[in-house]
């Protein structure tokens, strides 16, 4: 059973989240790997979380020393967690470095060893998009746009991600038709009646923003939903009751 309960670490930076959300379009991307990043960049809520292990809700921990041992499965997708955490508080290139060893299937810079076959590559996947998609229109790895790498890396997120067909739907209740029914006729004839809505055009959404203010806000507002969705998924598989 999944568990929507937050340890008191990601709590914090769950709460500041809420009252600083980010805007959908980030900065460029340092490309530095994650023990030679400066946290002093980020806003001080981050300085409680030390590792993936502030993921852990106490009371899994507490069950796990008596019962039983973390899995695979929670333990990467614990990094995976700690990746999006930082991506909250605006540490993209942290995230990158995170969720790089299970999405990317060899070693690299970045990211250290590759992890083949994890069974947190679909969350790992579906978070570098993000990372790439928050980069946009900035040129950043192998001489790519932001919004290039983040269609290759949807490309490559499972289909049946339970999040596509979430995020389109939470797409609908925030307004998306008739935002693009103002900004953008030809994107919204080629979403109309999909449901999940593709990863190619989410994409195509958040590239084309600044066509409008309203578009604009509506992405930033989408954006932020999402990441909190993947979030409240990954530690639904990471605080899994037992």
């Amino acid at each position: 059973m999944a568990n929507t309960t937050y340890s008191t670490s990601v709590v914090s930076v769950v709460e500041y989240f809420k009252e600083h959300p980010l805007p959908h379009q980030g900065a460029p991307m340092l490309y530095q790997a994650y023990n030679e990043l400066d946290r002093s960049r980020l806003p001080d809520v981050i300085e409680s979380i030390t590792g993936p292990d502030d993921m852990v809700c106490e009371g899994v921990v507490r069950s796990a020393r008596v019962n039983t041992h973390i899995t695979k499965e929670q333990e990467h997708n614990a990094d995976v967690m700690l990746g999006l955490v930082y991506m909250m508080v605006g540490g993209v290139d942290e995230a990158h470095d995170l969720v790089l060893p299970y999405s990317l299937p060899e070693d690299s810079e970045w990211g250290g060893p590759a992890v083949l076959d994890s069974p947190a590559l679909g969350n790992a996947t579906y978070s570098h998009a993000l990372v790439h998609r928050m980069e946009g229109k900035y040129v950043g790895e192998l001489g790519m746009i932001g919004w290039d790498n983040a269609r290759s890396w949807f490309s490559e997120t499972p289909p049946d991600h339970v999040l596509f067909n979430k995020v389109s739907k939470a797409a609908e209740n925030i307004g998306a038709r008739k935002v693009l029914e103002e900004a953008d006729k030809c994107l919204l004839d080629d979403i109309k009646g999909r449901k999940p809505w593709s990863w190619k055009s989410l994409t195509d959404l958040f590239s084309r923003s600044a066509q409008s203010k309203a578009l604009s806000l509506f992405c930033d507002e989408l954006h932020n939903l999402e990441i909190s969705m993947i979030l409240q998924h990954c530690n639904g598989v990471v605080n899994k009751s037992r």
